[in-house]
């Protein structure tokens, strides 16, 4: 049934302005709705992974190749879950059993909420659960340690005190112990060809026993192409699941004729997508959705990425507004469902743990905006349909992200606006330009870096073609110069006598020039990295065997043709990415050390350090005097702005130096999420003035109140620093009062 066309194309076209639509009853009703449920945890996953494998499929499984066996399990889960399908929305698919609800992961790093289990409700973001809940919940946690991919890589012989840095993170926070996640699937492939293209390339490669080259296959590629095979039926059958609970819902007595149609249509949707292409607008979201909830429930929910669904979605959504088959306002509401699905996932985290992730968010990122592969502008009409729908709800989730560059149309660039003048911190902002010199910079071709997209908060990937395990890591740069300025120890009270977290680098009495200093911070943070590097690459073997990932595999280039999964190496481009926090610190405190020590010989560096070791008690004079009088990075100031690119370099290098065991390449990035402040309680005073035990600085921004030139002088320092290599970017946060 036709739509009404309330206009034509050209006149929508021409409404491509700053205004923002108001939201429709629906949306409203559905948004309000979530904001009333209390966050509980889903036990769903882990309780059928248990009747899996005490079932005769599941026992037959454990003789298995470990592709096979991982995706016969998926396909269990997938297949067993239950269907919810929520009043008034238009995409259907619950991510859990309940509306809004962490799904606890026995073989990542759930049992971390064990921690809070006795006051779950008294929390900060309190978590509500029944008693019987909380007993199975202990149960699957306690039952399952030693199986968690933590406890099979970690708790063994010698490697027990890396297992505790887990639970203590000074230097580093290895967050690749919960899940890998963080991945910007080739959804362009989901709605254009759908799964069925990578089931008929699978059962060829099985039935001729090559590979599209004509290379035999190896038993490891034939268990591959076996695990793509089932774990497509399994997605195949939670969707008919879907259909069929959509198909009952609208038989019901009483029910409203167009709600009727609605649940109908999705019905007929879900017994379509995503196995076949998508026919519509409406199914191009659900075969997204769908997918979407697939590979959040084959590996974690942490910054699972849309991408360009603008670029994606364009010519379904054109054909439906050219036939009258689909109303602006429709499609708005319809995008705003879809983005409204998105909120019913969280995060779970311990109180503890939330000190380094806080805020309840999982990333689930869409870019729009941005160039072809030619590098023409291809912003559309439905890059700002987006931004409509989500000025329409302004929830935690999802993210949202907009690609600028010099041809970026000015309407675009001040819907863009408008939506961040709402105040939920949306969207956040891409320069073509440098990414795409970071990421040609790691061995892209300059075609693929311009269909980059963004995985979660700011980290890149060519969309659909990356296994970038975009945030592997989280790394204190201050803290490595804490330890190089006292032989590898900490300033801080709590430290053991005698015990060296770091490297043993040369007492400062030996340091004669600010040169040395430096020599010893390297060393320090190529000691610091040499152990979270050892630490990942126990998971990275760890995950080849024990949680595979065929879903993500058939959604990433490569795999396929390679008949290799991508945590074995399948991926067209595989990388390792680290973040770092502190940066500002670090290079202000460069700064300040050298000037004081050795430009202007004020102190010795060993009557430094003991003012520091003593957390500036009774030189608080002096303290001041750092934090309000010296350059700062953030204000425009050249010889501040270069110490900061100093520690940037130093980092980055480091990082570089790198390969994981894929054989993938490692890669920085710099930001933070709040492991700043996590990370800020274990660091001692800094020569920049910060107190010990206060927070860091937040990824590329000053530190906190040291801006003091305005924010084009904040620009203009992050602008100088060269962003080269750091291909897995960086957040640079601006808050402005909402009357400027």
């Amino acid at each position: 049934m036709k739509a009404a066309a309330s206009e034509s194309f050209t006149e929508l076209l021409d409404h491509d302005t700053s205004s923002l639509p108001d939201a429709a009853p629906r949306i409203n009703k559905i948004r309000a709705d979530l904001f009333n449920i209390k966050n509980s945890i889903c036990l769903e996953r882990p309780l059928l992974m248990r009747k899996f494998g005490k079932s005769p499929e599941g026992r037959r499984a454990k003789k298995e190749h470990p592709l096979v066996r991982r995706a016969l399990e998926l396909s269990y889960i997938l297949s067993k879950r239950s269907s919810k399908i929520y009043d008034q929305e238009l995409i259907i698919g619950n991510m859990t059993s309940k509306r809004i609800a962490a799904n606890y992961y026995p073989e990542g790093g759930s049992i971390n909420i064990l921690e809070d289990i006795f006051r779950l409700e008294k929390r900060r973001m309190p978590i509500v659960l029944n008693a019987r809940e909380k007993k199975q919940l202990v149960g699957i946690g306690l039952s399952t340690l030693m199986s968690s991919i933590g406890g099979k890589a970690l708790l063994r012989p010698g490697r027990f005190s890396h297992f505790l840095d887990f639970f203590r993170a000074k230097r580093y926070f290895v967050t690749e112990e919960a899940g890998v996640g963080h991945q910007v699937g080739g959804y362009r492939q989901v709605v254009h060809l759908g799964l069925k293209e990578a089931d008929i390339a699978a059962g060829h490669c099985l039935e001729n026993g090559i590979l599209n080259d004509g290379s035999p296959l190896t038993k490891d590629q034939i268990a591959f192409f076996k695990s793509v095979k089932i774990v497509i039926k399994g997605i195949r059958q939670m969707a008919a699941n879907l259909a069929d609970k959509a198909e009952q819902l609208a038989n019901q007595p009483g029910i409203a004729t167009e709600r009727r149609d609605e649940l109908t249509n999705s019905a007929k949707a879900c017994r379509h997508v995503p196995y076949e292409p998508a026919r519509s607008f409406l199914e191009g979201l659900q075969a997204c959705w769908l997918v979407h909830v697939a590979m959040n429930l084959e590996d974690f929910e942490q910054g699972m990425s849309f991408g360009r669904l603008d670029q994606i979605l364009y010519p379904l959504y054109i054909k439906d507004i050219e036939s009258e088959a689909l109303t602006y306002e429709q499609a708005i509401e319809i995008m705003a469902s879809f983005q409204l699905k998105t909120c019913e996932t969280i995060p779970i985290y311990s109180e503890r743990i939330d000190h380094y992730f806080s805020g309840g968010g999982v990333a689930q990122g869409i870019t729009v905006g941005g160039t072809d592969d030619e590098g023409a502008d291809v912003t559309n009409q439905l890059s700002g349909l987006i931004l409509d729908a989500y000025a329409c709800i302004r929830t935690r989730e999802p993210a949202l992200h907009v690609r600028v560059h010099s041809e970026t149309p000015a309407w675009f660039l001040e819907k863009s606006a408008a939506v961040v003048q709402l105040g939920c911190g949306k969207p956040s902002f891409f320069g073509d330009e440098q990414v795409v010199r970071a990421l040609e910079g790691v061995g892209m071709s300059k075609a693929h870096a311009r269909d980059y997209a963004v995985i979660g908060c700011v980290e890149m990937a060519s969309q659909g073609r990356t296994y970038n395990s975009s945030d592997a890591a989280l790394f204190n740069l201050p803290i490595c110069l804490e330890l190089a300025l006292n032989q590898g120890r900490s300033f801080m009270g709590w430290n053991l006598p005698g015990f060296r977290m770091g490297a043993s680098t040369p007492p400062v009495s030996h340091m004669r020039t600010f040169d040395d200093v430096l020599s010893a911070f390297k060393l320090q943070v190529k000691d610091a990295m040499d152990e979270m590097v050892k630490v990942i690459t126990w998971l990275e073997k760890t995950y080849r065997i024990w949680r595979p990932t065929p879903i993500n595999s058939i959604v990433t280039k490569g795999c396929i043709d390679s008949g290799r999964d991508v945590t074995w190496g399948g991926g067209f481009y595989d990388m390792t990415s680290i973040q770092a926090a502190g940066l500002a610190d670090t290079g202000d405190s460069f700064y300040a050390l050298k000037k004081l020590v050795f430009d202007e010989k004020r102190f010795s560096l060993e009557e430094f350090v003991h003012i520091l070791k003593n957390d500036f008690k009774e030189h608080d004079a002096l303290r001041r005097e750092i934090s309000t009088k010296f350059p700062r990075f953030g204000n425009g100031d050249k010889n501040a702005d270069s110490m900061t690119q100093l520690a940037a370099d130093i980092y980055s290098d480091a990082v570089r130096s790198y390969r994981n065991s894929r054989g993938g390449q490692y890669i920085p990035g710099i930001y933070s999420m709040t492991c700043h402040i996590g990370f800020g309680r274990y660091t001692g005073a800094l020569p920049d003035g910060r107190r010990q035990g206060a927070r860091l600085s937040n990824g590329l921004s000053p530190i906190d109140g040291s801006d003091r030139n305005g924010p084009t002088a904040l620009l203009r320092s992050a602008a100088s620093l060269d962003s080269s290599k750091w291909a897995n970017c960086c957040a640079l946060n601006i808050k402005f009062d909402k009357k400027a």
